[in-house]
């Protein structure tokens, strides 16, 4: 009878214990012991708030599934927390603790698990069984299996079939069952083998905050090409738990040191050959082709064409062609092409050809076509286009044109910029558009609360002209036609372009001051050698709101006119210029100005 006994432990094992059981139930916060009054009518995130406060817990949740507004009426309790918080929300919602951290997941049902254990030799144990549901008894596909301590999973099959290679013996070994809306379950396994038994180090994990309301990196572009379908479910069943170890090694990401689990796993050094797919990186990772991380890069990441990181970024992230961070960044982020971050940047970001933020940046964006924010606070340097809701207190320099729907610190491009508000000032070569901006200077300033006006004006060397004025409340342009009243001179048309700025403005005066340059044309527009510089002060008197006449008195820099004999050396004149030598000399401008 003995012999048979012990020929049956060494066939089947000498324990085999299957228990079901809550992972957060034995944990430290959960059965925390608690006192909460009586509330006749409160909500969920009430009571959530009230025991964040007491036992200093966060938790996290669907906000789809579980709505903190949701009204409920509770009873005095005394207990723990595991208890109350079975009693306020139900059976079909279960708890997981983490860290700070209890997971509250929509759990209605219900599973149960046969398993055997074989041993094909004496060096390899193989845990084989069915997962089915308990209520239905119909076999369970696609869950999750796996061995937390030595980094093994699996998944079950159509069949509801599952078979884990306890690759690592250990006399005992906790086997996890993960499905989405299904209640966790843990099988405890007894192995009859000759192990030294002692204070074997616990395998550290932690949980990822934005599990819940974030699975961006799966539905993105990165996670339908280079991730399996497998790996998509595996993370959908262990939710935001990952695990951590010292180093990974992969070829592809099925292919790797940590198997089927490598998603799930953070890594402190990870080498990807062609590419992986990790749960996160404290440290450095290398990519041949990829790097794919589901939560969050901390350190270094290297990728030979791309990384994608589906959680935040803390450190430096560098690609030959893009990075994607559907989180924060922080830190320095190049790619030879496109960066891309779903959330914040603190930090400098440099691309080939440009540089995406769904956030706000608060530092650098250089980039060789463009750059896109939603807030800006910093600098953004771009070869094509600068593009901002909003960007106060920062510089957009662009080869083409600025953009902010709101407010903008300073703008300069080669052709345009455009603003809602601008604090400091806009430099364009052609046009400046802003709902207020004090200080434009470009050929043409289309501000919204600034000067907009046509004068008709005389000047000292009888030219009659026609001017626009535009520009903010302080800064504006000046572009002028003019046409000589004699009809007889070479020079019978001028243009004029210039800047001016108001130094006062009351209610029945103004007083400007301006400087301008004029070169001239012949009857036939050709242009001729000479021009003029001028600089004017403006005292006008207000007729009324719209309408002012002013008398300007100038300084007057003019060359010789083309063609002429030299008379000599550069002359001073009281008034008029001499036109056979460059001359300095007084003039003046009267007209009438009448505001846009």
């Amino acid at each position: 009878m003995i012999l048979f006994f012990i020929k049956r432990v060494e066939l089947y094992l000498l324990i085999l214990m299957l228990c079901s059981f809550h992972l957060g139930r034995a944990q430290q916060k959960l059965a925390a012991a608690i006192q909460i009054p009586a509330f006749p009518e409160t909500t969920v995130g009430e009571v959530f708030r009230l025991l964040k406060e007491q036992q200093d817990v966060l938790f996290s949740f669907n906000g789809n599934i579980l709505q903190t507004d949701s009204v409920i009426h509770t009873k005095a309790f005394k207990g723990n927390l595991y208890d109350y918080l079975d009693r306020i929300l139900g059976k079909e919602y279960s708890f997981k603790e983490l860290g700070r951290h209890i997971i509250i997941q929509y759990t209605p049902q219900r599973m149960s698990v046969e398993f055997e254990v074989k041993t094909p030799n004496k060096n390899k144990v193989v845990i084989a069984g069915y997962i089915k549901n308990i209520r239905t008894n119909n076999p369970i596909s696609n869950a999750s299996i796996f061995d937390r301590s030595a980094l093994l999973s699996t998944l079950t099959d159509q069949n509801g079939y599952f078979e884990l290679d306890v690759k690592k013996k250990s006399n005992l070994i906790a086997v996890n069952v993960s499905k989405e809306a299904f209640r966790d379950t843990s099988v405890m396994v007894i192995f009859p083998i000759e192990a030294q038994i002692g204070d074997k180090k616990k395998r550290e994990y932690g949980y990822f905050e934005g599990y819940e309301e974030d699975h961006g990196l799966y539905r993105s572009f990165w996670g339908r090409v280079f991730l399996s379908p497998a790996q998509k479910i595996q993370s959908m069943n262990l939710g935001g738990m990952f695990l951590y170890s010292p180093y990974q090694i992969s070829m592809t990401p099925g292919l790797s040191t940590h198997g089927f689990i490598q998603s799930q796993i953070v890594n402190k050094f990870s080498i990807n050959i062609i590419g992986g797919s990790t749960a996160g990186v404290k440290g450095i990772e290398l990519g041949g082709v990829f790097n794919i991380n589901q939560y969050d890069m901390q350190g270094l990441q290297m990728g030979g064409v791309f990384n994608a990181v589906g959680g935040s970024v803390r450190g430096v992230q560098l690609a030959g062609v893009g990075n994607r961070v559907f989180g924060e960044m922080k830190g320095l982020q190049m790619a030879g092409v496109f960066n891309g971050v779903g959330g914040n940047v603190s930090g400098v970001q440099i691309a080939g050809v440009g540089n995406h933020v769904s956030g706000e940046v608060k530092g650098l964006q250089v980039a060789g076509v463009f750059n896109k924010a939603d807030t800006v606070r910093g600098v953004q340097i771009a070869g094509v286009v600068n593009l901002a809701n909003e960007a106060p207190g920062t510089t957009q320099l662009a080869s083409i044109l600025n953009n902010s729907e709101s407010t903008v610190g300073s703008q300069v491009a080669g052709i345009a910029n455009k603003a809602k508000k601008v604090k400091g000032f806009q430099l364009a070569g052609i046009v400046n558009i802003a709902d207020s901006s004090d200080y434009p200077i470009g050929l043409l300033n289309f501000i919204k609360n600034g000067e907009k006006s046509l004068s008709v004006a005389v000047n000292e060397d009888s030219y009659l002209g026609l001017q626009f004025r535009s520009g903010g409340r302080v800064l504006y342009s000046i572009l002028s036609i003019n046409r000589a009243l004699d009809g007889n001179r070479p020079d019978k048309y001028a243009f004029e372009a210039g800047l001016g700025a108001v130094l006062i403005n009351r209610t029945k005066f103004s007083l400007r001051t301006e400087i301008a340059t004029r070169n001239y044309l012949t009857e036939k527009f050709k242009s001729l050698d000479n021009h003029q510089s001028s600089l004017r002060v403006i005292p006008a008197f207000k007729l009324s709101e719209r309408m002012s006449i002013f008398v300007a008195p100038s300084l007057n820099y003019a060359e010789r006119d083309e063609n002429t004999i030299s008379g000599g050396s550069t002359v001073w004149r009281a008034w008029r210029r001499d036109r056979t030598r460059n001359t300095f000399y007084g003039g003046g401008m009267a007209g009438l100005m009448l505001k846009l």
